[in-house]
């Protein structure tokens, strides 16, 4: 899946590969953010406290009761990528905090295992994913409720009697986080918001929306909110035992592999897709990927993406802990022994997280080194001995960490970890090594659409993926994932990796069905995969029904798969239409395309046919989808309001679906 979705920020993870889940420079971690990477990225992630850390190898228990009545509280999450659960555990310590309350997290994912009859004060946060929807693993939980982000906000339809009756007696609020740079900002927190009021729940204070990763506003909810909850406490009633806890231990049984157990993929095949010529940005290096299922159980569906869980550059992991030595009392760096961060995944041939890890491994494995956090800023200028440095510190935090202090956001996108520890490397000494570990970003897996399909290829998995290489501060830079498998991974290695459904990227449930297909650069690997599944199900019989729009710089540098796409066009399997915008004088794009042949897509789409877009939401996405309007307007005798709202009703309809990002 390649993704679509987040990102004009530092905090937004790119997924790469076509269409990626992901986003921009979270993955390739890359001041000049390269689209070819991928994704849309709703839901920031970063380091949780110290609190956060594992510090013995007996597992955890969940929801233990703590010991005296208390008001029970739920804090309910639906992530992506992790920011929502680390906004919930700071609302359940700001809860824990207040005497007589006594906050349970709990993720949209376990929905199941909650009784909402026996709740009473629930505070909710989820994060808008791609074109709009609600978190992956959120999705069965709005399905059961009937939260429908595509239904009319004033349609109260389908309210269920028995949902009502549970949900009445609840008090909610709702913190929406999303990223304003979608046009859907938040619509998966409104949604929800909107349905727990229409089943019938008192909301306890307005819903607050959050744009990326907006700290200052999402504290400043965290401690209205804590005000509101305690004043409900004498009107609530306490509870001396809880539910949660058995049904806790039930559900951590599983064993099948996933984000916390990832699948150990041996890789089959590695090719490149592009010349390289040595002329630096004309330059396109993009690899094909092939790893090997094995007896791993691993499904996926076309249309999802494959996490790959990545290992920093030791280069510059080596260079963080020649500058972190003077925070180790004693030994090597490298070796020194810390807790074993929470959202670390279980390696192969371990049974569980072990309690602690070396600390070379854990900035290989665990830190985001790029993406840093404004927190990291403000303990230097606190700690600082250097009033040049204080000065500098104090100016740039003045207007705050929120996202409107610009001069502090541009500082954050073009610096590493490695850039601030250099420029205030006479602080660093005067610094807890837990301090500054805990004001780091965790490293994220990262999303790449899968470009193979299992009835193609039943015991392999594909990744298109475009290399980032880019210079900052008058050094070369790597994307992190990317140059980790074009620089140090061969054939034959092994890749964590996991399987990240897509369920909002998806081919129409009739082969039959006509599809137009809109992939430039490493956009095109999902509908590689579409087209191989049609293929195997013996769909490729008219190429009018499987039309590919395919664009890049050059023909003959980096046309992505271009015997086997221009095979099948002259099979007449497929109809291909490509677009070189470097080739000739005028650039020409795959929306000039579509203008082109602005009849035969009208006569798709009011046929019944489906359109598929992946790629650059910034620019590519809304061209095509401004073409469309036009054709629509055109050739369907509409007006342009109209044909904007068929276009509304073709996505209503999952007939138009998207999977971009910035």
């Amino acid at each position: 899946m390649s993704l679509s979705k987040f990102m004009p920020s530092p905090f937004k993870l790119a997924l790469a590969g076509g269409a990626a889940f992901l986003a921009y420079r979270y993955f390739a971690g890359a001041p000049q953010y390269d689209p070819a990477l991928g994704g849309r990225f709703e839901d920031l992630v970063e380091a949780p406290p110290e609190a956060l850390f594992t510090n013995t190898k007996k597992k955890v228990e969940r929801f233990v009761f703590p010991g005296s009545s208390v008001v029970p509280v739920l804090i309910f999450y639906g992530t992506e990528y992790g920011l929502s659960r680390e906004v919930a555990v700071k609302i359940e310590e700001k809860v824990n905090s207040i005497d007589g309350l006594w906050g349970r997290v709990v993720d949209m994912e376990e929905h199941d295992m909650l009784e909402m009859d026996r709740e009473q004060i629930v505070l909710i946060v989820t994060s808008t994913y791609g074109d709009g929807v609600p978190p992956t693993t959120a999705r069965p939980y709005y399905d059961l409720i009937g939260a429908d982000v595509m239904a009319d906000p004033s349609d109260g339809a389908g309210i269920m009697d028995d949902a009502a009756k549970i949900y009445s007696h609840l008090k909610y609020s709702v913190l929406a986080l999303g990223d304003s740079a979608y046009p859907y900002f938040c619509r998966a927190g409104r949604t929800m918001d909107r349905r727990w009021e229409q089943l019938g729940a008192q909301r306890i204070m307005p819903i607050v929306e959050v744009d990326q990763e907006d700290w200052a506003v999402m504290d400043a909810w965290i401690e209205k909110v804590g005000s509101h909850v305690a004043g409900l406490k004498a009107s609530s009633v306490p509870r001396d035992n809880d539910y949660l806890h058995e049904k806790a231990l039930v559900a951590s049984a599983s064993n099948g592999f996933g984000r916390k157990r990832p699948y150990y993929a041996r890789l089959g095949v590695k090719s490149l897709l592009t010349k390289i010529n040595g002329t630096g940005s004309e330059d396109k290096e993009t690899i094909h990927f092939e790893f090997e299922l094995g007896d791993s159980g691993l499904t996926f569906t076309v249309g999802d993406a494959l996490a790959l869980q990545p290992t920093n550059c030791p280069d510059e992991v080596r260079a963080l802990l020649k500058l972190m030595a003077p925070l180790v009392s004693s030994g090597s760096a490298d070796q020194h022994k810390i807790g074993t961060p929470s959202w670390h995944y279980i390696e192969d041939g371990q049974e569980d997280r072990p309690a602690k890890m070396a600390l070379g491994d854990a900035l290989s494995k665990c830190y985001d080194l790029h993406n840093l956090k404004p927190e990291l800023l403000q303990l230097i200028k606190d700690k600082t001995k250097d009033s040049k440095h204080r000065q500098f510190l104090e100016s740039l935090l003045a207007a705050g960490t929120g996202k409107t202090n610009q001069p502090l956001q541009d500082y954050l996108y073009n610096h590493h970890l490695v850039d601030v520890l250099q420029q205030f490397k006479n602080t660093i000494s005067h610094l807890r090594l837990d301090d500054v570990l805990s004001r780091v970003s965790r490293l994220l897996p990262r999303y790449y659409s899968i470009s193979s399909s299992l009835k193609h290829s039943p015991a392999t998995v594909s990744v298109t993926i475009a290399v980032v290489r880019y210079t900052l501060h008058s050094t070369v830079r790597k994307g992190v994932t990317s140059t980790m498998l074009a620089d140090r991974i061969k054939e034959g290695d092994r890749v964590p990796i996991f399987v990240n459904p897509n369920p909002d990227f998806r081919l129409p449930a009739s082969a039959d069905t006509p599809i137009i297909m809109v992939g430039p650069g490493t956009g095109l690997a999902p509908f590689r995969a579409f087209i191989q599944e049609r293929e195997a199900l013996g769909a490729l019989t008219d190429p009018a029904l499987n039309v590919l729009y395919f664009g890049c710089r050059h023909k003959e540098k980096d046309f992505l798969y271009k015997e086997a796409l221009e095979r099948l066009h002259e099979e007449r399997k497929i109809e291909l239409i490509t677009a070189f915008s470097r080739d000739q004088q005028k650039k020409v794009y795959v929306q000039n395309r579509i203008a082109e042949n602005a009849e035969a897509v009208w006569r798709t789409l009011s046929a019944g046919g489906h359109i598929y877009i992946c790629g650059d939401a910034a620019h590519m996405a809304g061209d095509v989808h401004q073409a469309l309007v036009y054709i629509a307007h055109t050739h369907g005798s509409m007006s342009e309001h109209d044909a904007a709202h068929f276009l509304e009703k073709m996505e209503k309809d999952k007939r138009y679906q998207k999977d971009v990002w910035f």
